[in-house]
């Protein structure tokens, strides 16, 4: 058995010290750096993004050019011969007509009114994209960052177990601990060795992960720069507001303009089956050379064709379309009032962890390495204790990270919720 003054002198060499966090030490696998604003930015201008814009735009400079004139002239040619039957010769004679079609059930304002209801449907589906793809950059962006804390942890944890375990060999070589307590260092120290290749992988995979958020190609994988950001979160008060204009969010938006476009083809269609007049002039010659000309009208009329086989999908479409934006602000208003709650409920954990966890794990580890000086702690208890002390910190780092992202989430929903929003 070993004499308390001798454990306690060498329990006084061996104690761990504090972690104190430096410059992260980033695995060689990771590259270029990039900030939070950053990201949001690619993200913003993602190639599936920039599509769903460029389709936007180019649906709006055709369709502006729609003209209001629903047929285009026709000309007809009938040629032919005739004998005189005064010589018998084979003589010359045709007819030409010109006529132009014209709608007479609304069909040029009709069309139009489809071409800006499906305008509109490709603008919200792109805003709803660019607000997708950065959301998705965000949550991904702080993934990475609190990975690469966690990784800063655990490498520091790690140097301070490996020299402990060191200490503690040489300690039972010399026999002031026995050699099951230097073991238990050994373990510990393996633990962390293995945390902290851990940490490194995550860290990696969350880099790439960052990247196919934002569409972009990556050789390597990217690092997070910059602070968290924390965006002020709306009182209670402002909740029921929110919550009633979460219908204005893109995604909702869409297949609201989805359903409307499609019953605006829907009556595109009907109309133009609707009433027609057509209006020209023939010219004739015959074969003794009289030339004469005649106005042309004729009148279309909806007896038996309507328009029902080129509108029923539509008018399905837009009863489709129609349940399926009632459900999308359904499950808007629900998502909102849930990120809402989030942002309360991920601050009410951070403030515990930050205030009673973290404190209380860090005196505990102290007070094992106190009592382990004074000799009345053994080498497993003060390990233990300072397991308890690194997954406390871990759990910090993840819980601002998970604050921040609620904060974000909300903060970009709202900024998006009004046409011409946050792109």
């Amino acid at each position: 058995m070993h004499s308390l003054p001798t454990r306690a002198a060498a329990a006084a060499l061996l104690l761990l010290a504090s972690p104190a966090r430096g410059a992260q030490a980033l695995p060689p696998e990771v590259g270029a750096s990039i900030t939070f604003d950053e990201a949001l930015g690619l993200a913003a201008h993602a190639p599936a993004v920039a599509g769903a814009e460029a389709a936007a735009a180019d649906q709006r400079r055709i369709g502006e050019s729609v003209s209001s004139v629903i047929a285009n002239p026709t000309l007809n040619v009938q040629p032919g011969a005739a004998r005189d039957p005064l010589d018998g010769q084979w003589r010359y004679l045709g007819e030409t007509t010109l006529m132009q079609g014209w709608n007479l059930s609304g069909l040029p304002g009709d069309r139009k009114a489809a071409v800006r209801a499906e305008g509109d449907q490709l603008r919200a589906e792109a805003r709803a994209a660019a607000l997708s793809h950065r959301l998705a950059a965000a949550q991904a962006w702080m993934d990475l960052w609190a990975a690469q804390q966690s990784l800063a942890d655990s490498l520091q944890e790690a140097d301070l177990a490996r020299e402990f375990s060191d200490r503690m060999a040489r300690a039972a070589a010399a026999a002031a601990f026995t050699r099951a307590e230097a073991a238990d260092a050994a373990t510990y120290a393996a633990e962390a060795h293995v945390q902290a290749l851990a940490a490194e992988g995550e860290v990696v995979d969350r880099g790439y992960q960052l990247a196919v958020a934002m569409g972009q190609q990556a050789e390597k994988s990217l690092a997070a720069s910059g602070p968290l950001p924390s965006p002020p979160a709306p009182g209670r008060a402002a909740w029921p507001a929110i919550l009633e204009a979460a219908g204005k969010l893109p995604s909702v938006v869409a297949h609201k303009l989805a359903s409307d476009a499609s019953r605006a083809r829907d009556v595109e269609n009907r109309s133009s089956r609707g009433w027609g007049l057509g209006t020209g002039v023939k010219g004739t010659r015959d074969y003794l050379g009289t030339w004469g000309a005649q106005a042309v009208v004729e009148l279309s009329f909806p007896l038996f064709d309507r328009g029902e086989r080129e509108a029923a999908p539509q008018a399905a479409a837009a009863a489709r379309a129609e349940g399926e934006y009632q459900e999308a602000r359904s499950v808007a208003a629900t998502e909102l009032a849930r990120s809402l709650h989030e942002v309360e409920h991920t601050g009410e954990v951070l403030d515990a962890i930050e205030k009673e966890l973290v404190p209380a794990a860090e005196a505990n580890a102290k007070a094992r390495e106190a009592s382990m000086r004074a000799g009345e702690t053994t080498v497993l208890e003060v390990l233990v204790a300072r397991r308890v002390w690194a997954a406390a910190r871990a759990r910090r780092t993840r819980a601002l990270a998970t604050h921040a992202w609620a904060q974000v989430k909300v903060s970009m929903l709202l900024a998006d919720m009004t046409p011409g929003g946050a792109k």
